[in-house]
């Protein structure tokens, strides 16, 4: 078990140093040198390893290290006009890029729709941060949707979010929890 994880710590490092060029560490040094951090510290793409800490690179963009995945799905008529309606009605929804429960939430509206969504972006470094937003909230935990002034944590279904939200549109949703 302890050659695997070597093994896999080993084409990582060599993935960052391919990735990152004059900048990077010598693979020898690293393996010679476990004190170094590689992908157990999360070294993110954009990143080198400089004196023993993850630090950007100089010409590497921001929303590389913080780049959101894309949604998949495909927004159907019930998931717009529910979007629609949760916009009008200034309901919330608070994340980060970074959290898969946040994408699963994104990714039962589809992409269209979820596009249309007052998402708050609670990640420091992620695309148009709010960040101190998120901590004048109090927004402890991701996904969180804020429905009149409550809050409501954890993925929740389409029907659920219409439910909490008083929507009494169109709950043909082609996505379930």
């Amino acid at each position: 078990m302890l050659t695997k994880v070597r093994s896999f710590r080993s084409t990582i490092v060599t993935s960052i140093a391919l990735a990152i060029g004059s900048m990077a560490i010598p693979l020898a040094t690293v393996r010679a040198n476990p004190s170094i951090p590689t992908s157990d510290n999360a070294i993110l793409p954009g990143q080198a390893i400089v004196n023993n800490t993850a630090k950007p690179l100089r010409n590497s963009p921001k929303s590389l290290a913080a780049a959101e995945p894309q949604i998949e799905t495909v927004s159907g008529t019930a998931e717009t006009q529910l979007v629609e309606y949760l916009a009008a009605n200034q309901i919330e929804f608070y994340g980060a890029y970074w959290c898969t429960h946040c994408q699963k939430q994104k990714s039962l509206f589809g992409a269209t729709a979820a596009a249309k969504l007052l998402y708050i972006e609670c990640a420091a470094d992620g695309e148009n941060s709010q960040r101190q937003l998120c901590k004048d909230k109090n927004i402890q935990m991701f996904p969180t949707w804020v429905i009149r002034g409550k809050y409501f944590t954890g993925t929740k279904d389409l029907k659920e979010i219409a439910a909490l939200a008083g929507y009494k549109g169109d709950m043909k949703f082609k996505y379930r929890k």
